[in-house]
């Protein structure tokens, strides 16, 4: 079948409908005019185009349509010629036969075309001998017969010939259509593949740059600290080699990351007003060093009418101005960088700004200039050898300012120079007092003073603060930051906050601290907060840090100089806080959401135990339900009691996701709150539960304070209370749990319990009862391609081992799962192996647990001090809130409290963050996880 040929069938055979009716009245009207029947003629012609019009109808562009097609055509000029026979137009109708022959090709059959030479044949036959007064009465001439039957037969022939050339060439139109679309299917799958290719290079260079900067970092750290300490001439200059070499990498690996993000499609803008003059001022500051070095001047011209403040990324747009500026300077020694700042097209709320840097160094042929965008390329290679680099600068550049809805281009000739220009959009801030309105009113009266040894920076700072509209004063050392502390306290009117740069000549910030808590004040001492460029290291296990307030890094973002200052004087303004109250030794929900019932959907023995504690010791009456199917039936039967669902995912005959669903076609969320509790922490498992109707996610192991905190959340105490739960069956006595028992983490896994050992000891004795002989079983299940009921027991055995604090034992039940899930059954193999290896010793340890004689008390039992380790965790939230020096020395003081062992404490998250500086991931942390290990 050929599409094409049949719709040119197709329109033909509509366009004949329309000629054959046309027909009609023109040979009525001839009939009229030569005295013949009109009825007659009109009928005759009616006849001809109601046959083919019905058959067209039934049949469409079958062959039968085209042969009856071809008999009408030499129809109607045999009907035309009888009417004007004896007419001197009689002999021109013999030309009507030769026009509607050639109609016939239409069909691009050669059949149609032989049929309708037949019909003339036929039909000259017929009027020549069989009716011969019809046409030729008297003058009837077989070789004017014959003359005309050549003529068709010829004229039939080329037709014949051109009919096959149009056929074969639809055929050839079909199968090169036909091949194209098989190559553009092709090339699309290669495209695809190329596009998935490059993503995931992109995410892997992404993923490796984000491994590699963390020793980087640790390297360039301690590079920072040996340089510190006593060194001889020889030793610094390693250590001065080396830490230069780490910079050199670490930038290098920077642009690879922000790089391989924007290939990735990770690389995304965010959008708040920022002051473009200032942190065009920062980046200067940031490449001033380079610029003395290479006796470079930079010039700042911005011009009057770029407003004080626009809305955009204001890290990304000095990434862009720092790497520009970064590469004039190192291409221009001796000579000179001018930043120019203009704007352009201003449209509804954005505006376009126009960013130029132009330096005065070694310029660029046209050759250069058309590769300089590209990716891992610089202008020649002599380039990187000479002045180092990685070719990615400006490439990042473009992916940012493109982003940004603008472009980036280069002006530049050998020997004079370059000019680089880009255009980006942002937004105006029509809010452009914003910063000062929303400065705390405990803030408006502070008297702060600054004390940094760059003018520059001292600028800067001034700014900010009149952009607030407070005051500050400025002082450019630490000796004179000593004499005006000194002054304003004799004044009576004593500083509230001190702004010091670490590293200033003569007295640094540190020796400047230790300076002010060494001296006696008639007021309070000023709280102080360290701004340095340099990393922290040095002043945190330095004298004296106890006394810092906070650390800022430059360049200073303003917001969080701002936000840092309002915590200082908030927690000094603040009430001190009431102690907790002793009687509450474990987590338990809000007092007016005790007496609740819950129900509990675990299919796992040990998990439900824990769980049932947890929730009974938190003030709940609990309802269990071993699977989805059962937990559809007691909401169905009782969902007016509960007051809320805790849901485990992965379980047999219904998972939680499917009951979640049914749960959901009666009961609200509002009405019956559902929580996922499930060993998957991915962010694909929480949609997953989320879409199915469930309100949170807490992942296994589960963390008490964590749970309780999400309950207080959810439920509701709208409904009637339960009755209060009965007594609690006396727990088993005379179990003793040892001081350690390898692989099992039991001071970690005695607080998910909330410190009860008996407990513990029975969930550890169950688990090597139950899970014993876990690898046999998942041998057997995957020979039977039982891979979903495999899947079940992996996934259970990791959240199993994740309560009991059993990581190596987790992390194998996960890959094993993970691989189940894929549906890898033949490395699943090799991971059972390793899941057995994990398994073994802790089967054994749990074993020996049930060997030994019954003791009477629980002597053994680690020690731990709940309302102790609460108080802790209490002061470390409050000093990581503070952003406080002191807030390590308050981890260590936590880790006692709650028996972390020195491998725990260094691998807690909490400690990780704080080793960086990095509050905000800290306090993070504390929230979330209530600083459980």
């Amino acid at each position: 079948m050929n599409v094409e040929l049949d719709t040119l069938r197709l329109h033909f055979g509509r366009f004949l409908v329309a000629l054959f009716w046309a027909h009609v009245p023109l040979l009525a009207l001839v009939a009229v005019l030569t005295g013949h029947s009109p009825i007659a003629a009109g009928l005759g012609g009616a006849a001809l185009a109601g046959s083919y019009h019905w058959l067209w109808y039934s049949r469409g562009i079958a062959p039968a349509t085209r042969y009856l097609s071809a008999i009408a055509l030499m129809g109607e000029p045999a009907i035309l010629l009888i009417l004007l026979r004896g007419h001197g137009w009689q002999m021109d109708m013999h030309m009507y036969f030769f026009a509607m022959l050639a109609l016939t090709i239409a069909w691009c059959d050669r059949r149609a075309i032989l049929t309708a030479a037949a019909a003339v044949a036929l039909h000259h036959l017929l009027l020549l001998y069989l009716l011969p007064y019809a046409v030729f009465p008297g003058e009837g001439n077989l070789g004017r017969v014959i003359l005309h039957a050549a003529i068709v037969v010829f004229q039939a022939a080329v037709l014949v010939w051109l009919s096959d050339r149009l056929a074969e060439s639809f055929e050839r139109n079909q199968r090169m259509g036909a091949e194209i679309l098989a190559k553009n299917e092709a090339l699309e799958e290669r495209t695809h593949e190329a596009e998935e290719a490059n993503r995931a290079k992109s995410l892997f260079l992404a993923n490796m740059s984000h491994e590699i900067r963390t020793p980087m970092n640790a390297i360039l750290g301690f590079c920072h600290l040996v340089a510190r300490t006593d060194l001889d001439a020889r030793q610094k200059d390693y250590v001065g080699k080396i830490n230069h070499a780490g910079v050199s990498l670490l930038r290098l690996i920077n642009d690879i990351l922000d790089f391989s993000k924007n290939e990735a499609g990770k690389l995304t803008l965010e959008a708040h007003p920022f002051d473009v003059r200032g942190a065009i001022r920062n980046q200067v500051q940031l490449v001033a060093a380079d610029a003395e070095a290479n006796g470079v001047n930079v010039v700042t011209q911005i011009a009057g009418d770029v407003p004080h403040r626009l809305a955009g990324d204001e890290m990304r747009f000095n990434q862009v101005v720092l790497n520009l500026l970064s590469n004039a300077v190192k291409f221009s020694e001796g000579g000179t960088v001018t930043i120019l700042l203009d704007v352009g097209a201003e449209q509804d709320d954005q505006i376009m700004v126009q960013l130029a840097v132009r330096d005065t160094g070694i310029g660029m042929t046209a050759e250069q200039q058309a590769a300089l965008f590209h990716s891992f390329t610089q202008a020649d290679s002599s380039t990187t050898r000479r002045f180092g680099g990685t070719g990615l600068g400006l490439a990042i550049c473009r992916q940012i300012v493109e982003q940004m809805g603008g472009s980036i281009r280069v002006d530049s000739a050998p020997g004079q120079g370059s000019t680089f220009t880009c255009r980006m959009s942002m937004s105006l801030d029509d809010e452009a007092d914003a910063a000062r309105l929303d400065v705390p009113a405990q803030v408006r009266g502070l008297r702060i003073l600054a004390a940094d040894d760059n003018p520059a920076s001292r600028q800067i700072m001034q700014d900010i603060f009149s952009d607030w509209g407070l005051p500050l004063d400025l002082v450019a050392s630490g000796d004179e930051a000593l004499g005006a502390i000194g002054a304003a306290d004799d004044a009576g009117k004593p500083y509230d906050l001190v702004l010091l740069d670490w590293k200033m000549p003569g007295m640094d910030g540190m020796q400047t601290v230790e300076a002010m808590h060494a001296a006696v004040y008639k007021g309070a001492r000023p709280r102080t907060i360290i701004i340095t460029a340099y990393g922290a290291d040095d002043f945190v296990m330095g004298p004296g840090s106890a006394e810092v307030a906070a650390f800022l890094t430059k360049p200073v973002v303003p917001r969080t100089l701002l936000d840092t200052i309002a915590e200082i004087v908030s927690h000094k303004a603040a009430p001190p806080q009431p102690a907790p109250p002793a009687a509450e030794t474990v987590p338990m929900v809000a007092p007016h959401l005790r007496g609740l019932r819950v129900l509990l959907v675990e299919d796992n023995e040990i998990n439900r135990e824990i769980a049932t504690e947890l929730l009974v010791d938190a003030g709940l009456l609990v309802d269990i339900a071993e699977n989805g199917r059962i937990a559809c039936e007691r909401v169905r039967d009782h969902g007016e009691t509960y007051a809320g669902v805790l849901m485990d995912v992965q379980m047999p005959e219904m998972d939680g996701v499917s009951a979640t669903r049914a749960i959901r076609e009666r009961w609200s969320a509002d009405r019956l709150p559902i929580v996922a509790m499930t060993a998957h922490a991915y962010e694909e498992e929480k949609q997953r539960c989320f879409a199915a109707g469930m309100n949170d996610h807490i992942a296994k192991p589960v963390d008490p304070a964590m749970l309780m905190r999400t309950l207080d959340r959810w439920l509701k105490a709208e409904r009637p209370a339960a009755q209060p739960a009965p007594p609690a069956p006396p727990k088993p006595q005379g179990t003793v749990l040892p001081d350690t028992l390898p692989p099992f983490g039991l001071q970690a896994a005695l607080l998910r319990v909330n410190g009860k050992a008996s407990l513990l000891h029975k969930l550890i004795v169950t688990f090597a009862a139950t899970y014993a002989g876990a690898p046999d079983e998942l041998r057997r299940l995957i020979a039977s391609g039982q891979l979903p009921d495999a899947r079940r027991l992996a996934h259970s055995l990791k959240g199993v081992a994740g309560s009991l604090e059993l990581p190596g034992l987790q992390k194998a039940a996960s890959n094993l799962e993970r691989l189940l899930a894929a549906g890898d059954t033949g490395q699943a193999g090799g991971a059972i192996a390793e899941l057995e290896v994990c398994l073994t010793p802790a089967i054994t340890a749990a074993r020996s647990l049930t060997g030994g004689p019954t003791q009477t008390a629980p002597a053994a039992a680690p020690a731990l001090d709940p309302e102790a380790a609460r108080r802790a965790q209490a002061d470390l939230r409050e000093l990581v809130v503070r952003r406080s020096l002191g807030a390590r020395a308050s981890f260590v003081r936590f880790a006692q409290a709650t028996g972390l062992s020195e491998e725990e404490r260094a691998r807690h998250g909490v400690f990780q963050a704080l080793e960086k500086l990095d509050y905000g991931a800290a306090l993070t942390l504390i929230d979330s996880e209530g600083a459980t290990p």
